[in-house]
């Protein structure tokens, strides 16, 4: 979307379905100044299956490929939501000179501390697996969102089109999950993939601004008890703290006060804000 001098690409976390929906109200904010690309990994949206391991080193060339064959010029303002900063921090420090900016939406922290974190056991590994495929088993087989009755597409369209999705957006992310051995594969490399990341020096001077969710509202509708809701905070602060340490001096964060980590990237309630706050910051580092 859009004609703009600057060219932003969007890039999902974990199993978001189907990206290009999710993050249409925020692309055709930004579209009214940049040229605006959104990317769905392999077996993300309605791409493709692949059984190429997925390491940094892949998703950053699949990324490359992509954006050559979509008729895109580097440099880009990357602009990955949670896990996809992995890579996209990667791409900046292999391609300086593709790179002109990061956008990090509520982006994992690139420290040891939660590379530790999503360290998965072979055993962690299966559960997830069996749990991934029960919940997908739970959704399947959709059906198309004309053949629900009128009142489920009513409920489904009132949640929604307010907000400025389309009817065809929302048919479109009506379609079933991903898929899991898919998103298996990307979980399990996680820690690997953050500890790999850093030892790749982020360009001195590169522009980044990132967004953070609440975490102290996520921990209050998840009911946490005080004393953990204090540890994970604490957890939490220094991880941020050591990433952006480690990111440079040119990069600016904000906290959205009252937003969860989903809201981040469905932008219901956000779209407008972030876009503004990019808008402003593309500006300074021109």
């Amino acid at each position: 979307m859009g004609s703009g001098e600057k060219t932003i690409v969007l890039l999902p976390g974990f199993a978001v379905p189907m990206p290009t929906v999710e993050f249409a109200l925020l692309m055709r904010e930004l579209a009214k100044k940049h040229t605006v690309c959104t990317i769905d990994f392999f077996e993300y949206g309605l791409s493709d299956s692949t059984d190429m391991p997925r390491t940094n080193e892949n998703y950053v060339e699949e990324i490359r490929e992509a954006l050559t064959l979509g008729g895109l010029k580097s440099p880009y303002i990357l602009m990955p939501y949670s896990c996809a900063g992995i890579y996209c921090e990667y791409y900046a420090a292999k391609y300086p000179e593709e790179v002109a900016g990061l956008i990090l939406m509520d982006s994992s922290p690139t420290v040891k501390g939660f590379a530790k974190q999503l360290a998965l056991t072979e055993a962690d590994i299966d559960e997830m697996k069996t749990a991934l495929k029960s919940v997908k088993s739970a959704y399947e087989p959709l059906k198309p969102l004309e053949e629900y009755d009128q009142a489920f597409i009513d409920e489904y369209y009132a949640q929604y089109l307010p907000h400025g999705y389309t009817k065809k957006e929302l048919h479109e992310q009506s379609k079933a999950p991903n898929d899991v051995d898919t998103l298996v594969a990307q979980a399990a490399t996680f820690s690997e993939c953050i500890l790999e990341e850093m030892t790749m020096p982020i360009p001195k001077g590169l522009p980044i601004l990132a967004f953070r969710s609440d975490l102290l509202k996520q921990l209050d509708d998840a009911e946490v008890d005080e004393d953990s809701k204090q540890s994970e905070l604490n957890e939490y602060e220094a991880y941020y703290k050591t990433h952006m340490e480690r990111l440079g001096t040119q990069e600016e964060l904000m906290t959205i006060i009252g937003s969860t980590h989903g809201d981040i990237y469905s932008h219901c309630n956000y779209h407008k804000f972030i876009s503004q706050k990019i808008d402003a910051f593309l500006e300074r580092t021109k």
